[in-house]
């Protein structure tokens, strides 16, 4: 595979992912984004959590 045949692919895709993208915002499939960065600020806040309890204190 020649590296314009890959770049010709990696165009599509991105070309296919922007439509895409695009159709979800014309039909209204969309999200406000601090709802999503709220949802995900509590989601990895948790992980955070769970890692600090299980993870051993170090001796310094």
């Amino acid at each position: 595979m020649s590296i314009d045949t890959n770049w010709d692919k990696r165009l599509a895709a991105l070309d296919a992912a922007l439509a895409k993208g695009i159709s979800d915002a014309d039909a209204k499939r969309t999200k406000p984004a601090e709802e999503v960065f709220d949802r995900l600020e509590a989601k990895y806040r948790e992980l955070a959590e769970g890692q600090a309890l299980t993870q051993p204190h170090s001796r310094d």
